[in-house]
């Protein structure tokens, strides 16, 4: 099982609010990968497919402070950064026909700079119940921010 490129990357030339893979192999394993840029607040929403229906459920935990449970969702809110700073996101996805996709997403952002304030981090799980194998992710900001030249999603995929 090794691992390739899957889609085109994406990096932003100029500060946008949308970053997208439309051509992606459906492949049974996937990785996504982001590095976010932001100028000022943003929220990374995740989305299959670009379906935004109700069609997500997820636990999450933010800096460790205890888990939540989202139900109904019509995005994967993977990454909030509250101010203008540096975020990665690794996202893994199962994408087998016929079963809802599951996801874990793991972001750090830079926080304070500084070695007197340590980064934040955020854990999830989740699916998403479309049955069909997946072929686009999006990567959409909601927030007041945007995310900042030379933000970039890429994908890996395998069978």
């Amino acid at each position: 099982m090794a691992w390739a490129k899957n889609g085109t990357p994406t990096t932003l030339g100029s500060a946008g609010d949308d970053m997208d893979i439309t051509d992606l192999t459906a492949y049974k394993f996937n990785m996504f990968m982001s590095h976010t840029i932001s100028s000022g607040a943003i929220t990374i929403n995740a989305n299959i497919d670009n379906i935004s229906t109700s069609s997500y459920a997820l636990r999450e935990n933010t800096d460790g402070t205890g888990e939540t449970t989202k139900i109904n969702q019509t995005t994967l809110e993977a990454l909030l950064q509250t101010s203008s700073s540096d975020g990665f996101i690794i996202i893994y996805g199962i994408n087998i026909d016929g079963e809802e996709k599951l996801i874990i997403s793991n972001s750090v952002r830079n926080n304070t700079a500084g070695a007197g304030t340590a980064p934040n981090r955020r854990e999830i799980v989740g699916k998403y119940t479309g049955s069909s194998q997946y072929t686009r992710i999006d990567f959409n900001n909601p927030g007041a921010g945007s995310y900042d030249t030379d933000s970039n999603l890429s994908a890996l995929g395998t069978d």
